[in-house]
């Protein structure tokens, strides 16, 4: 039987006695989706998974979709992207692992970005590696009233790459560049399933506010990246081999921790969720 256990933490819920195969049936998806949106996390545990297997149990949240770097598809089941984060002792480590040590949200660089991700481990380290969330509602909700009627109304671009970003990304084959132009969407978005209000940030994409000058923009974007690395926001999952853990993009960040062994092998699949265009 399904139970439904709260962090008690700033976000997320674990889903004890969850039957996996039995995820997309319509009363229980449907519970996992009111699950999702309420506590913007859940983890599964349970065992490893085949990519099929995986794609199967992720569309109780929505349409898999796939993701945009061609190299990082399972070939057979598109759907799910093999994530390699192992730490290369000759520098060779994939660039997304890199860049994923500072907080972001999944897809903000297409037009309609992914609703959720899901996160399946397949092999992790003897330590480390943790992924941190943070709350964007509670950022928001947080911010001062005058910050609130300073960005309302205000939007954003968003890039595949930016300056902002500590980290370049990994590089773009000619058909994937045209896929991903500049975007713009909202400061703030209003969650579609509950109506609440998130800071829609995502530092490795987002490149200036518009209407405003560059250092105008770069000084308020970086007042709102302070609240949201508060810690009363955050919630971290420390991996156990065969979890899954699905998250809301709608008003999360995230971030890996980048303190575990190298050479010890960090393998995760990872599926996007079809979302809806920001409001």
């Amino acid at each position: 039987m399904l139970e439904i256990v709260s962090s008690k933490g700033a976000l997320g819920a674990r889903l004890e006695g969850l039957d996996r195969a039995k995820a997309n049936e319509p009363e229980l998806a449907a519970t996992l989706n009111r699950a999702l949106a309420e506590h913007l996390l859940v983890v599964i545990p349970g065992d490893p998974m085949t990519p099929a297997q995986t794609r199967d149990f992720a569309a109780a949240f929505g349409k898999p979709q796939t993701q945009l770097l061609r190299y990082k598809r399972s070939g057979e089941v598109p759907e799910v992207s093999v994530m390699v984060s192992t730490l290369m002792t000759d520098g060779t480590t994939d660039k997304t692992a890199l860049r994923a040590e500072d907080w972001h949200t999944d897809d903000s660089y297409f037009a309609i970005p992914a609703k959720a991700t899901l996160l399946h481990s397949i092999e992790i380290p003897s330590q480390g590696g943790s992924t941190w969330f943070c709350n964007m509602h509670s950022v928001y909700e947080a911010l001062p009233e005058a910050t609130k009627k300073r960005i309302d109304g205000k939007r954003a671009i968003h890039g595949y790459d930016t300056p902002r970003a500590r980290n370049r990304p990994s590089p773009r084959t000619p058909a994937e560049i045209a896929e991903t132009p500049d975007v713009e969407h909202p400061l703030v978005r209003t969650h579609p399933d509950t109506g609440r209000k998130a800071l829609y940030l995502n530092p490795n994409r987002l490149d200036r506010i518009v209407g405003m000058e560059r250092a105008e923009s770069d000084a308020l974007l970086d007042e709102l990246a302070d609240e949201a690395r508060k810690p009363q926001h955050h919630f971290g999952h420390v991996w156990k081999r065969g979890d899954i853990v699905v998250w809301d993009n709608r008003a999360t960040m995230h971030r890996v921790m980048i303190d575990y062994p190298v050479g010890e092998t960090r393998i995760m699949q990872r599926v996007l969720i079809e979302g809806s265009r920001p409001v």
